[in-house]
């Protein structure tokens, strides 16, 4: 498509009309189009309100600075033409600029005595913050002129230079042609989620990964029912979230760096798919929380649970938790008929591909133990203990848990992660390997690993732990 970029002029006013006139010269002549205070109709907006959202309309900030700091901003204390600079820098649009050099400054003084070039000129000068702003301008991006005339040839290199880079680092919104957009079904928020979520569901995501993605997402479609998803920016993004903590009732930070990660995922999918250029989310910084390293029961809090253990199912429970370090999701489903009592091994369905894990030598005691005393005929290996049975929910089983910990007197929370992590703490703990550990728990090869990943099998798992380890 034949881009246009939007470029939004910046400087001060009467002492640069005519240079500010040449910049937009420039732009035009490199076909692009140019937006500044002179376009700007009354409006009951503050000033300052409406000059940000026309940079946020912006691809590209161009700043020209003279010999002058500019009008300030009575309740910043810096210039507005500071803080246009800044707000494009906080947003994450390119600046430029074109700065005039002490050659051109003279000679502008020179053929204008009466013109107030320099700062120290003016009734209430800011010598310092003029000097402090032009050393943060001139560590970014700028071209040097001492001639007026040179203002558009350097606007045009530097719009060359921005779209040559484009598509590798930037991929601006820009401006076509209206024949040359997409379809708007195609832009639709409502559209694309189903799509997503879709494609992922098809890859092989779990059902608690798709639900998740489902929840999030249709909140974020309700705040953007209006618009498209190409009008969507960085700045928007961050609108979106702090709206999303303030009117859910979201306190902890990781709940808010998971909902950032999940329009994260679906925007580079819309990357991927070509109907956006580029991710907005990457620019929003994440959300900064402390995570506890992998919180793991030691023995004897081991042995508390197990003395706790009332019931043959709580039993059963709690050492199948701990010697195959299945998830909680996995646990739920697993069948009977998913049992090699000869081989003392466990297959676990996944949507990817089934895995073998071992079943320790306690575990196999306290689940046979379970399945003397029921009187059903599920395959289900746990089921609900009121009649008519049927397979034992996520929440019945953390509730068991619950009930463990609080006849054991731990004082702390657990959760079936505690023990997979329990699990995982014990095998290492036995000298096996990680990459056998991982192997175990789930998790799949990385290419820069795969050479020393194990794919455990029931033909080869005795081979790679040579006996049952128990604990």
């Amino acid at each position: 498509m034949d881009k246009k970029f939007q470029v939004f002029v910046s400087s001060t006013y009467l002492d640069l009309i005519n240079e500010r006139q040449k910049a937009v010269e420039g732009i035009l002549r490199s076909k692009h189009i140019p937006a500044g205070m002179e376009l700007f109709i009354p409006s009951d907006k503050s000033q300052w309100e409406i000059i940000k959202e026309w940079i946020r309309d912006s691809d590209i900030l161009l700043l020209v600075l003279g010999g002058r700091y500019g009008t300030i901003e009575p309740v910043s204390g810096k210039s507005y033409t500071q803080l246009e600079y800044e707000y494009a820098c906080e947003n994450d649009i390119p600046v430029c600029a074109i700065v005039l050099n002490e050659q051109f400054l003279a000679t502008k003084k020179y053929q204008d005595i009466s013109l107030k070039v320099y700062e120290h000129e003016i009734d209430t000068p800011s010598i310092e913050k003029y000097n402090n702003f032009k050393q943060l301008v001139t560590s970014n991006f700028v071209s040097f002129v001492d001639d007026i005339n040179q203002i558009p040839t350097e606007v045009s290199f530097i719009l060359s230079e921005f779209k040559t880079k484009d598509k590798e680092i930037y991929q601006f919104r820009g401006w076509v042609r209206g024949k040359e957009k997409l379809n708007p079904l195609m832009l639709n928020v409502k559209y694309n989620i189903e799509k997503f979520l879709d494609d992922k569901a098809r890859q092989g995501l779990t059902d608690d990964t798709i639900k998740g993605y489902f929840i999030e997402l249709r909140i974020f479609e309700k705040y953007f029912e209006e618009i498209i998803l190409i009008n969507i920016d960085t700045m928007k993004i961050k609108e979106y979230l702090k709206h999303r903590e303030d009117n859910y009732s979201i306190k902890a930070k990781t709940s808010m760096e998971r909902s950032r990660g999940i329009l994260n995922v679906f925007f580079d999918w819309l990357v991927e798919e070509g109907i956006v250029e580029k991710n907005p989310v990457r620019k929003v910084k994440p959300y900064k929380y402390y995570k506890k390293g992998n919180d793991s029961l030691t023995d004897n809090e081991v042995g508390k649970l197990r003395a706790a253990c009332k019931t043959a199912r709580q039993g059963a429970l709690l050492e199948f938790f701990i010697s195959t370090g299945c998830k909680l999701s996995e646990i739920e489903n697993i069948k009977i008929s998913n049992i090699n009592w000869e081989n003392k091994t466990l297959k676990i369905p996944t949507k990817e591909e089934d895995r073998i894990v071992f079943i320790t030598i306690n575990a196999e005691k306290q689940i046979k133990k379970y399945l003397e005393v029921r009187d059903d005929n599920l395959d289900n290996l746990f089921v609900t203990e009121r009649k008519t049975h049927r397979q034992l929910s996520k929440r019945g089983i953390q509730r068991e848990i619950d009930v463990l910990v609080k006849e054991s007197d731990i004082n702390k929370k657990i959760s079936p992660k505690t023990l997979r992590n329990t699990f995982t703490k014990n095998m290492l703990g036995n000298g096996y390997g990680y990459n056998i550990v991982e192997s175990l728990l789930g998790y799949h090869a990385k290419k820069s690993r795969s050479e020393t990943y194990f794919i455990v099998t029931e033909e080869n798992i005795w081979d790679i732990l040579h006996s049952r380890p128990e604990f």
